[in-house]
């Protein structure tokens, strides 16, 4: 949980710089707020990195119990715990490879940017941002081989936010790198 401690420690300086540096004192509220909203852009950025080098377990623990992923407005793809660590598990089995020092990695990494969140009340948001995925695999890459936009649904549970629902939507893609990479769609 060393996320969590780092997560916590920016908040609180964030909230200690803002404290200090504005006439009217926050109240709880903004504080809270403030602290929800870092605590969910650290989810939006943890699931580019879980998703490229963690475990199925870590990147289940992502999502609600009954989390789930669509793509582009079409039908729920994935939805609750087991099915989210089946699907990390066959993404990992697919996706990675040994590198020189017989080390397991991705040929993926999910780069995370332009995060917009809303809170909508005390334990559920709104957000959405950006995911630009490279791929390097032997002498092919690194390459963008796409463009995405993540719109999600949050909950705050037991005091952690998860991934409630995952909706992603391919904005550019790089199909002659799809093909050449193996990738069944572009």
């Amino acid at each position: 949980m060393k996320w969590l401690t780092r997560s916590v420690i920016s908040a609180a300086l964030l909230l200690g710089v803002v404290a200090c540096t504005s006439d009217v004192s926050p109240d709880d509220t903004a504080l809270q707020q403030l602290a929800d909203r870092t605590l969910i852009r650290e989810l939006m950025d943890r699931y580019g990195t879980v998703h490229d080098s963690g475990t199925p377990e870590e990147y289940a623990d992502l999502f609600s119990r009954e989390g789930e992923i669509a793509i582009g407005g079409g039908p729920v793809l994935v939805k609750g715990r087991d099915a989210l660590l089946s699907q990390a598990q066959r993404d990992h089995d697919r996706y990675g490879e040994t590198d020189a020092d017989g080390r397991w990695t991705s040929i993926m990494r999910h780069l995370i940017s332009n995060a917009q969140i809303a809170l909508t009340g005390d334990t559920t948001a709104e957000g959405t941002c950006y995911v630009t995925t490279v791929v390097k695999k032997g002498d092919v890459g690194p390459a963008i081989l796409s463009i995405s936009r993540y719109v999600d649904r949050y909950v705050k549970a037991d005091g952690q936010w998860r991934i409630e629902r995952r909706e992603i939507f391919l904005e550019f893609g790089n199909s002659a790198l799809a093909a050449q990479m193996g990738f069944t769609g572009g």
